[in-house]
């Protein structure tokens, strides 16, 4: 069962932990810096853990391979113990910012041990990579940077029952997140219901900014310049004159204060939304998850799977609730 919004809030109250799996890449330093200043900003501890790949289930159990099988328990003793200290540096960075810190290197597949730790550390948010040794970048679709995620990332998002705050983008974290613009998405779905109740919690604890946005493809197709007044025209203008008038009411209704966006668009709503949070200098994306059919806990919607690959700041995930 995901954690509810209400949940989320009394775990926050109880001095609840974030969990920051890093995979001690050359990425993982972001990681771990996005999870201090969510720790700074909710007064919170961390629970820093590397998950080291468990590959027992793969060695033979043939007496003639024994010997080979001890050897590479061996050799994975040895590398555990070097990961335990580059995690323990980090663990000191975290204290030094003046978080408290606890630091773990456990065995098995991180997909599925860093949610299940999360809910048996009692954490409210899990913070990771999104690529390194998980991932990777590279450029495509039509010149823009996209960020191509690892498998067990995904994996990671898709299991989770509680926000994911993906360490995507380089520009700089604000300490603490004080005073950040958090932007978010909504197509007035349950799930961006529970993305905008979770901004609009954070927004004030760090006495920041909301910003939500709703991306309306007009009816009639696009504008086009010095096009005659046709009946293309009049939908398109009533289309968003609609859209506009649900987006102001909604936000009445469950983020008063907060500040509109309307995004008019034919591209995908995930490239339109990230063109808008980066106009208005937002610092965190926050774009809700669902879950469809009968593999409902495999799949994440098309729209926060896109950001995650084309946003340039870090994306908070938050899944479906049960109101």
């Amino acid at each position: 069962m995901c954690a509810s919004n209400g949940l989320i809030y009394a775990l926050l109250m109880a001095g609840a932990s974030i969990l920051c799996a890093t995979d001690l890449t050359s990425a993982g330093p972001r990681t771990v810096d996005l999870a201090i200043a969510a720790a700074k900003a909710f007064s919170v501890r961390i629970d820093l853990v590397h998950v080291l790949d468990d590959t027992d289930s793969w060695w033979p159990e043939a007496p003639e391979f024994q010997a080979a099988a001890e050897a590479a328990r061996a050799d994975t003793s040895q590398y555990e113990s070097v990961l335990e200290a580059e995690l323990h540096k980090e663990r000191d960075r975290c204290v030094a910012a003046g978080v408290e810190c606890e630091a773990i290197v456990v065995r098995g597949r991180p997909w599925r041990l860093i949610p299940e730790l999360a809910g048996a550390r009692g954490a409210f948010l899990i913070t990771i990579g999104a690529y390194g040794s998980m991932g990777s970048r590279s450029v495509g679709g039509q010149g823009t940077d996209e960020l191509v995620l690892g498998s067990a990332v995904e994996r990671v998002i898709r299991a989770a029952d509680r926000p994911v705050f993906v360490a995507t983008g380089e520009a700089p974290i604000p300490d603490a997140l004080e005073g950040t613009k958090w932007f978010v998405g909504t197509d007035f779905s349950e799930s961006s219901l529970a993305a905008v109740t979770w901004a609009k919690r954070a927004a004030a604890r760090v006495h920041g900014e909301l910003h939500i946005a709703n991306v309306v493809i007009p009816a009639g197709g696009e504008d086009k310049p010095d096009e005659e007044r046709t009946w293309r025209q009049v939908l398109r203008d009533q289309s968003k004159l609609e859209a506009g008038k649900k987006l102001a009411a909604y936000i009445d209704e469950h983020a008063p204060g907060a500040q509109l966006h309307q995004v008019v668009s034919a591209d995908y709503a995930s490239h339109a939304m990230c063109k808008a949070a980066h106009e208005v200098a937002a610092d965190i994306m926050v774009v809700g998850t669902h879950r469809q059919g009968v593999l409902g806990r495999l799949l994440v919607g098309s729209t926060a799977s896109r950001c995650l690959r084309v946003s340039h700041v870090p994306i908070l995930l938050v899944p479906e609730q049960t109101r």
